[in-house]
């Protein structure tokens, strides 16, 4: 008997030691996100107009948790979920779990994938649905930004060049090749290759677009979808056969002169296909100068895109995009703001449109408080001619279709506040003011917009 007890835990002990050898790590973390907002006139149209009132306040939060499985230094898994956004009584539909009685369904699968190191070599592999961003060094990428299934290859040759490449596919509308539905698939394929000097950044980077000619790019609801069905077509057309697209630019970075910092972006983007109507293709520049000062920090940026001429039988002049997070303010824009927040009401790429604005961005006199001032003119680069075909506003989350007879003024007022070391305040006072011509749309019954927001967000 104590022999067979003995033979037992030795089994045990092996036992464990394997499950031992083969066991991961767990860590989590994320953020909760509360926003409380009011907004006034964000398609730039007085609800109260023939008696009819306005929703004007909100509440909404949402959930993001990333766990990363870590099995040694040289493999992990990552899952990222989210939970909302949860409008506060809502329920409908989408049963968002708002509503009385919560219960809502809105978990997503944002991320999901693995990170290995090819063996005896320094290539990392990302593999999954991940986060892939162009290079964007002043207001994030007017391209792409955004969650996608991908291969991510990336490669350290010094402290000072690395090389990250790509293949990522963003649409397959059908698996398989049932039906009539063969070529219905979207593939990009990227190189970026950062260069870090003294003082000096500069990562050049370009990608390739091969876009079947079967590919719907209607399917589905999410803004990033709707986005790209906008952002690769001309106006009034869809994709041609046999259609390509490509892109290219450099972000450069100097900081040599601190405490003055300068930036610039600079791309070109076309797509080609055989109807010259439908094609697409453009380019835009952007840059700031900062000076950081002990209690501010000064700056100015601008930018320049090119827009559509007056004939629209030749295509689109506008740079086109897949999914961008391009941001120079908080209220206007996509990428700068508080977590959640109603953002891209003049335009989600900046394309098609100039501007410049000055900024007192960082001003602190108390400990933990912070302060941002924003002021920014815009103006379209869209001949005027195009209003016969266009309207101001083409689509709910790709912003105004600006001419170069319309103008912008957007003012933000923002404070940051850090309650505890893992509780951010997040105040958002935003004003929007558009001046479209008369003249070329018929009409000059649009309504200044307004923004108001609060928003809580915990870190762990």
């Amino acid at each position: 008997m104590k022999r067979i007890v003995t033979l037992m835990l030795a089994a045990m002990l092996v036992l464990g030691s394997v499950a031992g050898a083969s066991a991961a790590d767990i860590k989590v973390k994320g953020q909760w996100d509360f926003a409380f907002q009011w907004l006034d006139n964000t398609d730039f149209q007085d609800g109260e107009q023939d008696g009819n009132s306005e929703d004007d306040f909100g509440a909404v939060q949402r959930l993001r948790t990333q766990i990363d499985i870590i099995a040694s230094e040289n493999l992990r898994g990552v899952v990222f979920f989210e939970m909302g956004d949860t409008i506060w009584g809502r329920a409908g539909s989408t049963d968002q779990g708002g509503a009385l009685g919560a219960d809502g369904r809105t978990v997503e699968v944002k991320r999901s994938y693995i990170d290995w190191t090819v063996p005896n070599t320094d290539l990392m592999v990302r593999m999954g649905i991940q986060g892939l961003a162009l290079p964007g060094a002043v207001a994030g990428s007017p391209i792409l930004d955004d969650d996608v299934a991908a291969l991510t290859l990336s490669y350290k040759f010094s402290d000072m060049v690395s090389l990250t490449g790509f293949w990522a596919r963003p649409y397959d509308t059908s698996s398989g090749n049932s039906g009539n539905v063969q070529n219905d698939e979207i593939d990009l394929f990227g190189a970026i290759l950062p260069v870090s000097l003294d003082g000096v950044k500069i990562t050049p980077w370009a990608m390739f677009g091969s876009i079947g000619e079967d590919v719907d790019l209607t399917t589905g609801n999410s803004a990033s979808r709707t986005q790209a069905a906008y952002g690769l077509t001309s106006i009034g057309y869809g994709l041609a056969e046999e259609t390509t697209a490509w892109w290219g630019g450099a972000s450069f970075e100097v900081s040599m002169f601190s405490p003055l910092s300068v930036k610039l972006d600079a791309m070109y983007g076309a797509v080609d296909g055989d109807d010259e109507e439908a094609d697409r293709s453009g380019w835009l520049v952007i840059g700031s100068v900062d000076y950081k000062m002990d209690m501010m920090t000064p700056g100015i940026f601008a930018w320049y895109a090119s827009g559509d001429d007056d004939d629209d039988t030749n295509g689109s002049e506008r740079m086109p995009y897949i999914s961008p997070d391009f941001g120079p303010t908080s209220f206007g824009f996509d990428k700068v703001g508080a977590p959640i927040a109603t953002d891209s009401l003049v335009s989600v790429s900046g394309t098609g449109m100039w501007g410049v604005g000055v900024q007192l961005a960082n001003i602190s006199f108390v400990e933990n408080l912070k302060h941002t001032v924003r002021v920014v003119y815009m103006e379209g680069t869209n001949d005027e001619d195009m209003a016969s075909v266009a309207s101001i506003r083409p689509d709910a989350v790709n912003g105004l279709y600006l001419t170069d007879k319309d103008s912008a003024i957007e003012v933000n007022f923002d404070h940051f506040y850090k309650i505890y070391e893992n509780l951010d305040l997040i105040v958002e006072m935003g004003y929007i003011k558009l001046d479209a011509d008369e003249d070329t749309w018929g009409s000059d019954d649009f309504s200044d917009a307004w923004k108001l927001g609060f928003n809580l967000k915990y870190s762990f």
